[in-house]
């Protein structure tokens, strides 16, 4: 993964790992953890806590991504 000046700070039960600031994370890491927190989505229980942590993150990590796209 590149460098990026959000920090992972552990690992959470579900295997996602816990980021500190999602707004910080670098596209290129963004890409990459999307992929994982996706996958985990397919898995988790909606409503659960690791549900509503996997969606906010996502959403968190590409609001750059959204905000290009909105124009």
């Amino acid at each position: 993964m590149a460098t990026t000046t959000a920090q992972a700070t552990g690992q959470r039960l579900t295997g996602m790992p816990e980021i500190a600031d999602p707004s910080k994370v670098a596209p290129r890491d963004a890409r990459e953890l999307s992929k994982l927190f996706f996958d985990q989505l397919t898995v988790l229980e909606e409503g659960t806590p690791e549900y509503q942590y996997a969606r906010n993150t996502l959403i968190e990590m590409n609001m750059s991504l959204v905000r290009f796209a909105a124009g």
